[in-house]
This record gives structure tokens, sequence and C-alpha cells, in this order.
């Protein structure tokens, strides 16, 4: 049999109920546990997630408590019923470690939005995940609708797939995150060749809500081997009102990151993106072919809009593009400087009302704009007009 790990878990009582909070242990308290990660513990993660959701089921929620230890995932559990909770005693001393054979989701929710039950909780732990897995791992996937969800103080290694992803559809015809708060991320070496490792999206179609509301803060993301953080939309309701503080994502200076830095719009995915703010961003060292920041759409859709960015481009080997519009407009960047060995700025066909802050940097900047859209873009110290020929 393999080693059991402990687990508390912690039933809540309903809205109109007055009943105190109850505690229950999973398993009892006699069970051996082993922490040290040598063995299987994906029966009892199985089993404590099964249990927090038949609590759930009848009117929880239910919050599954993982103490510090490492514990060695091979399967995938259960997804959580509604609004799952799973907590750790903090990233250095709760870690999740996935073994080589492991594929699939390790925490996933369904349709955590009824207004009877709090949202999807993650807190204090850490997953360390296996580039030498023969599939996706990923971390924390949010299928159909979801509100409130709040994660904070969360560490994710080396895992070859999505850390978060958000707006997929499985149960239901539409998807989505609204009304959440995430904090204190720290992703490092995940994602993979078209698996982002932050993925915001929508789906559903008709008269649908989108994904909306969210703010996040102190998030770091480095060494992605595929796109580091895409807010896109496959859906007919607009995503929007996203605020992003003290985002620093950084890619390898090998080149070994296969994607963006910062991809907002989808060349694809014909939903919009819209009323998106940054600041204190932070992006480092943007890949060879590839943009620190991208601003796309599909052709013949809506482009994004009303994206406002404070921040900064640089690293010590910044080989690809700096800020890349390929379509926008009515937007605002404000940047204390670009330095990228590629063009710092792109602007594409059809871009308008671009403002372009460098706080009197702009004359060092490079340029590549097409001519329909020279007139579109404003600079607080440069005309187009002024911008050097051949840029």
């Amino acid at each position: 049999m393999p080693a059991l790990l402990a687990a508390f878990l912690c039933l809540a009582p309903g809205i109109a109920s007055a009943a105190p909070l109850s505690i229950l242990t999973y398993p009892s308290p006699n069970t051996i546990v082993d922490r040290t990660g040598a063995t299987d513990d994906s029966q009892a993660l199985a089993g404590v997630i099964t249990a927090a959701n038949l609590i759930t089921a009848q009117g929880g929620p239910a919050c599954v408590y993982l103490p510090a230890g490492t514990y060695r995932i091979v399967t995938p559990p259960p997804a959580f019923l509604r609004a799952g909770c799973v907590r750790g005693d903090g990233p250095t001393q709760t870690i999740l470690l996935l073994d080589p054979r492991f594929t699939g989701d390790l925490f996933a929710w369904s349709e955590s939005w009824a207004p009877t039950t709090s949202g999807p909780t993650v807190t204090n732990l850490k997953i360390q995940g296996s580039r030498a897995a023969q599939g996706p791992q990923n971390a924390f996937v949010f299928y159909d609708r979801n509100d409130e969800v709040f994660i904070d103080n969360v560490d994710v290694w080396d895992l070859p797939g999505r850390v978060l992803y958000s707006g997929v559809t499985k149960h239901v015809s539409q998807a989505y995150m609204r009304e959440s708060h995430l904090r204190s991320l720290r992703f490092f070496q995940d994602g993979a060749p078209g698996l982002p490792v932050i993925e915001f999206n929508s789906q559903g179609a008709g008269k649908t809500d989108a994904t909306n509301e969210i703010q996040m803060e102190q998030v770091d993301i480095f060494g992605a081997y595929g796109p580091s953080f895409v807010i896109r939309n496959n859906g007919s309701g607009g995503v929007h009102n996203i605020t992003v503080e003290s985002l620093r994502i950084e890619g390898w200076q090998n080149d070994q990151t296969k994607g963006d830095l910062l991809t907002l719009g989808d060349p694809v995915m014909r939903g919009n993106v819209n009323n998106i703010r940054f600041t204190n961003l932070e992006l480092i060292d943007p890949p060879a072919g590839y943009a620190a920041l991208r601003l796309t759409a599909a052709p013949g859709t809506a482009a994004p809009y009303q994206i406002t960015v404070e921040g900064m481009i640089g690293g010590g080997i910044p080989r690809g593009e700096g800020l890349r519009i390929d379509a926008g407009r009515t937007s605002t960047f404000r940047f204390s400087g670009i330095h990228s060995f590629g063009t710092n700025v792109v602007i594409g066909r059809g871009v308008n009302q671009i403002v372009l802050d460098g706080g009197g940097q702009e004359t060092k900047w490079t340029y590549r704009i097409d001519p329909t859209s020279r007139n579109g873009v404003f600079f607080p110290v440069l005309r187009p007009a002024d911008i050097p020929a051949g840029n």
C-alpha cells in the first residue's frame, strides 16, 4: 500500500448556517506517513480530495491541508467539486513532487462559481515538476466557469506544461474566470513550446460573459520553455479588466524560451481583449525571433484596445524585439527604457491611437512602423515624421 499523507479537511458552514467551523482529520492520526518523497502518495492525495468533494457535495466547502513534507505524485487526483481548497505550510515546507510518469492536471476545478460557495483557494506550497515527463504536466487548471479564485505564495518549478490555465471548456459550453486575486507567485523553468506558463482565456458563443476582474501582483516567471504569459480570447464576450502589478518575466539568455514574454490577443482566436493594465512591469531578455511584449489579433477582428503598460524592457542578452504591435488601438505604453538587440518598437499595419512615452528616451529607440500607422502613433517629444529614415 502506498504511504498516506496527512491532511485536514476544513468543513466550512454554508452561508445561511450558523454552525461553527468543523475540522476533520484525514486519514486518522495514527496512520504511518512518509513525507520524504520516496514513495507514491497518489492514492492518498486522491482519497483526501474525494473526501473533500463529499463534504462539498453536502454543503461544505472543504479544504485539503498538506502539512510540511515532500509528497511524490505519480497519477493525477480527481478534480475538485466546485470550490475546493488546497493549503500547505509554505513553498519551502510543503512540496508536491511530480514523478516523471505523471501527466495531466495536478489540481483542477470546474463550475466553481455558485454564489453559495467561496472560490477555489491555493496557498503556501510548491510544485516540483519533471522535465523528463512524457506528456504535459499542468499545475492549476480552471475549466468552465470559476469565480473568486485566490492563489497566494506558490512556487512551481520545472513543470513541462501550464502552471495556471483558465477559460477552457470541459463540461459546459462556456469558460471564464472572474473576480479573482492571485499574488506572490514564482514560476521557474516551466511551460513548453505552445503551452504558456500562464494563460487567461475565455470560450463561449452568444450572450456570454468572459474572463474579467482579475487582479495579480508580485509575479515572477523565469526561463519559460514556451510563451510566458498570454491573455487571449476564444469566446464572444470580451476579456477585460485585468490588472497586473509588479510582474517580472525573464527569458533564457540562450534563447531556449520559444515564445513571447507577454502576449495580448491571438493571431487565430477571434475574441477581443481590452482594458488590461500592467504597472511596474519588467520584461527581461526576450528571445531571438520573439518579442518582449506583443499585441496581436486575428484578421478582421477587433484589435486589443485600452491597454496601459508602465515598465521597462531590457536584460543582458535581449536578442528579440521589444514592443511589437501587430494589431492595436487606443493604448498607452510608458517605458523607462527599451533595450533589445532586435528592433525596439515594431508597429504593424492599421495601428492607431498609440501613445509611446519614453520619458525623453524615445529618440534613442529603434523603430519599424508600417506607413499606414505612422500618423496613429504619438510621442510626447517625437513626431512620427522625425523618425530617422530606414526605421
